[in-house]
């Protein structure tokens, strides 16, 4: 079937569009009435189903849910040692991380940084060469300044949009990989499904694709071989690799705490201390069905980088093998599921 010509002003309501949806369907507090409905018309806009449950959410009763609860302790348990160990290797206290956590999770305090943007220019080259991210997938570029990553189907056809911080900071290695893995899921999907399930996917197979290109980020070789320096190349993965633990740990307490929310603030504080604000943990349970997803997409990501490694060597990135099998793993899905079925589950971040 012959697709219709992309017109100018269709490009021009996706890019102003793209920034509007990406905190309007990201929950992001202050929302009224009137924004909720501006997201619908936005929602229209960009090709989502309307109504539509936010990007990366699910109902939070799918939290207790999680397979290996001993997993989900241990990790948690964890999240105290990450925060210790991470101040230490950046050289303040982690009175730095109570002080204000998105600097010290950006990278702000690091003592490098690394542009995003240039990263972008760099890695999506990289990866179209790979064959990870097909040639004729365009993507569409939305910077902003300190809001949370996300990437968008839209109603344009062969094309994804990406919302990105244009902040220079180490932590852009993790979330432009993120993103990339994001694009790369949506641009293997059959381009004939309707609008809706392009834009509706199981959370669990989103975050697990993701979640493998991500690693990306944290590989000082992979960083090296986009033309980062060296010294800022290790600094940065290290940085990356610091934020994987965390996030697994916080992860971990979000569920955990979701499970059993008459026990929240008990259990924050025995888990974490003052690190962490037990009016964030329980905002964050309001996700738990995401934080689900981002759990267990870290194992199944675990895996299958282990088996890419042990087939093709710390380098399997290079492997054109390794990104065919991903694309066929990704459309089986973890129980052999397509991932291109309808999805109960509702769209991932």
């Amino acid at each position: 079937m012959t697709q219709a010509p992309v017109r100018a002003d269709d490009e021009a309501v996706v890019e102003r569009a793209i920034e509007l949806l990406r905190a309007a369907d990201l929950g992001l507090p202050g929302l009224d009435e009137n924004g909720r409905r501006l997201a619908a018309l936005l929602r229209s806009v960009a090709g989502g189903p309307a109504p539509a449950e936010p990007p990366g959410t699910v109902p939070a009763p799918d939290a207790p849910r999680v397979k290996n609860v001993t997993s989900v302790t241990s990790a948690a348990d964890e999240l105290p040692c990450v925060v210790r160990e991470w101040a230490r290797a950046m050289g303040v206290t982690e009175a730095a991380f109570r002080a204000d956590r998105r600097a010290f999770l950006r990278g702000d305090l690091a003592g490098v940084e690394l542009c995003p943007r240039a990263l972008v220019r760099a890695a999506v080259p990289r990866l179209r060469g790979l064959a990870a991210l097909p040639e004729g997938h365009r993507l569409s570029l939305v910077w902003t300044r300190d809001r949370p990553s996300v990437t968008f189907p839209v109603r344009i056809p062969g094309r994804s949009a990406v919302a990105l911080p244009d902040r220079p900071a180490p932590l852009c290695a993790q979330y432009v990989h993120h993103e990339l893995g994001h694009a790369m899921e949506l641009a293997w999907r059959s381009p004939g499904l309707p609008l809706a399930e392009r834009w509706r996917r199981p959370p669990v197979i989103a975050e697990w694709g993701a979640l493998v290109v991500e690693k990306l980020g944290l590989s000082a070789a992979w960083l090296l071989s986009l033309g980062v320096p060296a010294d800022t190349a290790e600094r940065v993965a290290a940085h990356c690799r610091y934020e994987d633990r965390y996030t697994r740990a916080l992860a971990a307490l979000i569920l955990r705490c979701a499970a059993h929310p008459e026990r929240l603030e008990e259990e924050v504080a025995r888990t974490a201390g003052d690190l962490i604000d037990p009016g964030h943990v329980r905002e964050e349970t309001e996700r738990a069905g995401y934080w689900s997803a981002v759990f267990e997409g870290h194992a199944l990501a675990d895996r299958t980088v282990a088996g890419f490694t042990e087939r093709w060597g710390a380098r399997w990135w290079e492997e054109a093998g390794s990104w065919r099998e991903l694309r066929e793993q990704l459309t089986a899905g973890p129980a052999g599921r397509s991932s291109n079925s309808p999805a109960s589950n509702g769209p991932a971040r």
